[in-house]
């Protein structure tokens, strides 16, 4: 049977920066991703630049859309436009997971795509596994197990089969545009209008030759999308066509769980989603650097890792639950938004995120404060 200290089980953000830093560590480590990369995945692709940092590397000029995000405008429900400045990292998911997983390996993981986990089983010192690659099963040990195989974890399920409902009800669409248009190419368009996007702004902006106009919703999330593509083609005269339709949603519906023991969970298998504030990718990177700091932690004195992992990752869950709260009231009404996006209230906003901003080229990763704010 194989041996691993750190089995990583998906190759998305959450699982190429643990299983990197888990490598760099000294630990033995597998990374299996289900599909064939390089793999699409239903995302905006835009960070800050702060998420370098998270990953624990610069990203190379060639893995970023070639138009560069550097303004935003933020539309009010009753259509006022406020500029801003904001510098952002404009990516592919597809180009981007894929660096990563080269990341990773040149750390020392051993990385396998259409590699998929059939089975677990754990016990005091560790789990084994059952995998599949190539038509073929084998067993293999690890001391240690990270599950960032996303909303529709299979480890989870299988651990924790309630915190699935029967089915998917909401979701995230993404329509990719082409054609002519008012839109800036450097801006991006976050608008506020809970007829068109109910639980956060909906979005406009370029990637490279492709425009993305997406929302979210609880329910019908496509009809939400078909209102704001025809409310983008009226306010900045686009005349063009949807190329390409996609979109994700998840049947979970258990809260933030974290792992027990020896199994950890990062990213969206964990649900370390903010819906409201679109954040999901740092908070992927940063649970996996926590993950991996819980594990050493764990080999140092000898206390589970998922104990080290809850504390670790305590001020980043308290922040999740504390915005959903916030948020949920925020998007209760048009009203509730417009009186929330005043002039003041978003020049106040502007100087925060501005002084974060500052304030994370400074800070150590595992402290770097997500925006937006």
């Amino acid at each position: 049977m194989e041996q691993y200290d750190v089995v990583v089980v998906g190759g998305g953000i959450a699982g190429s920066v643990a299983a990197r830093f888990a490598a760099e560590h000294g630990f033995a480590t597998l990374l299996i991703e289900k599909r064939k990369t390089p793999r699409n995945k239903s995302c905006s692709g835009i960070q800050f630049p702060y998420l370098e940092k998270l990953v624990g590397a610069p990203i190379p000029p060639d893995k970023l859309c070639q138009n560069e995000l550097r303004q935003v405008e933020i539309v009010t429900p009753s259509g006022r436009a406020i500029p801003g400045q904001m510098k952002m990292l404009n990516f592919w998911r597809s180009t981007f997971d894929s660096w990563l997983n080269d990341v990773a390996a040149a750390a020392g993981a051993e990385f396998q795509d259409e590699t998929r986990l059939l089975d677990f089983q754990p016990d005091d010192a560790g789990l084994d596994l059952c995998i599949r690659a190539d038509g073929q099963e084998r067993e293999v040990r690890a001391r240690y197990l990270i599950a960032a195989d996303g909303l529709y974890s299979r480890i989870r399920k299988q651990l924790r089969p309630d915190d699935f409902g029967p089915r998917a009800t909401g979701g995230t669409v993404n329509y990719y545009c082409m054609g002519e248009t008012s839109l800036d190419p450097h801006t991006l368009y976050m608008i506020y209008n809970v007829d068109l996007a109910p639980l956060m702004f909906a979005w406009a902006y370029l990637k490279d030759d492709q425009w993305v106009i997406g929302t979210g919703a609880n329910e019908s999330p496509r009809d939400y999308a078909d209102r704001l593509w025809a409310y983008i083609q009226e306010r900045y005269g686009f005349h063009g066509e949807i190329v390409r339709k996609e979109g994700f949603s998840s049947p979970l519906v258990g809260g933030i769980f974290l792992g027990e023991g020896r199994l950890l969970f990062a990213g969206d298998a964990a649900n370390l989603v903010d819906a409201h504030r679109g954040l999901g990718m740092d908070n992927a990177a940063l649970s996996a650097r926590q993950a991996v700091r819980a594990i050493i932690a764990a080999e140092r004195n000898g206390q589970p890792a998922a104990d080290h992992y809850q504390h670790l990752m305590k001020s980043l869950v308290h922040k999740l639950q504390a915005n959903d709260s916030k948020q949920a009231q925020q998007f209760a009404s048009n009203d509730h938004l417009e009186a929330g996006l005043t002039p003041a209230s978003l020049l106040k906003g502007g100087v925060l995120m501005k002084l974060a901003s500052l304030a994370n080229t400074m800070l150590p990763p595992e402290r770097v404060i997500t925006l937006p704010l």
